[in-house]
């Protein structure tokens, strides 16, 4: 299965994923303020800012992320290593 970023979130525990054509009805990005928003379905209805930080990888069918969000219940989270989870030199490993 294909591979999205998305956003979680904690009151609803509803996945919004973000489209590289910038088509998404439920997240958006602010260039001004940096930060994308994200608004909940109802009844949650939840507006939430976060930073790219908070975009995590989801393993999903393609009809799924085409709906643009979907129950945490019906998508895997991918653990995916950060500079942050190898120290201050991983980057110098390939080096």
């Amino acid at each position: 299965m294909p591979i999205y970023m998305a956003v979680l979130c904690e009151r609803c525990r509803m996945v919004y994923f973000i489209s590289s054509l910038g088509t998404s009805t439920h997240v958006a990005y602010n260039r001004t303020r940096g930060e994308f928003r994200v608004v909940c379905d109802p009844p949650c209805s939840a507006i939430t800012f976060f930073q790219k930080d908070a975009l995590r990888a989801y393993t999903i069918a393609v009809s799924e992320f085409e709906r643009g969000s979907v129950s945490i219940r019906q998508c895997q989270p991918l653990k995916v290593a950060r500079p942050a989870d190898h120290g201050e030199s991983w980057w110098q490993a390939g080096r």
